[in-house]
């Protein structure tokens, strides 16, 4: 008997449990968003509320973690037709999430560090700018944006091709694309419905196609005899 390291169920509870908390994570800094524009209203929200910040931070570092097992396994998905595009866009999105971790963590480190420390609103502003404008931080941002958009939209493609999702699925991974360089609240929201909209039905595509491993089947021991004469 074989017995499999990820079979189909966790892995789309991955998908969803990954989905869900991005979701959450953004959720949570929308709704906690400074009442001024400028940095100092960003850092004097992080100074005063510590606890959001971490959550938010633990939200936008956990999801990206638990979506990986997930997307990897959605790979198997598509055996046949649209198999060239569902792994390659498998792969791209793990590593855009893989990355993304490095980036939040970074991100929301940076700043709860300077909230922490009592450093100014220009000088954590500049620490800020200093850590976008270094290559580490220039990569890991870019790496991420361009893997959780490319592999979305190749992910979503090569799944429908094997007809394992519905035809609104590569539309809605496209408006995900889309709300991810614009800002503001609606575009927020946009791309939360927008990405429960892609990925829960490749939860579903997973649950019901995906087979990984396999169960020996018990052999009768009366069908190795040799029949008798």
């Amino acid at each position: 008997m074989t017995i499999p390291w990820l079979d189909r169920n966790i892995a789309a509870v991955s998908i969803l449990f990954g989905t869900a908390t991005l979701v959450a994570g953004n959720f949570v800094a929308l709704a906690n968003q400074p009442e001024g524009d400028g940095f100092g209203a960003l850092l004097s929200m992080v100074s005063g509320n510590p606890g959001m910040w971490l959550l938010a931070a633990a939200l936008a570092i956990a999801g990206p973690i638990l979506w990986i097992p997930g997307i990897l396994a959605a790979a198997a998905a598509a055996p046949a037709r649209g198999h060239t595009l569902t792994v390659t866009g498998s792969l791209l999105l793990a590593t855009g999430l893989a990355v993304g971790v490095g980036h939040f963590a970074l991100f929301f480190g940076v700043l709860g560090s300077g909230a922490d420390a009592g450093l100014s609103a220009d000088a954590v502003e500049k620490f800020v700018a200093a850590e976008d404008g270094y290559i580490l931080g220039s990569i890991l941002l870019w790496v991420f944006l361009a893997g959780l958009v490319l592999g979305t939209l190749l992910l979503s493609l090569g799944l429908r091709m094997a007809r394992a999702v519905p035809v609104w699925v590569p539309v809605a991974a496209v408006v995900f694309a889309v709300s991810n360089f614009l800002g503001g609240p609606v575009a927020t929201i946009v791309g939360a419905v927008a990405l429960f909209a892609t990925f829960v039905p490749m939860a579903m595509a997973v649950r019901a196609h995906l087979t990984i491993g396999a169960v020996a089947a018990p052999v009768d021991p009366a069908a190795n005899r040799a029949p008798r004469t």
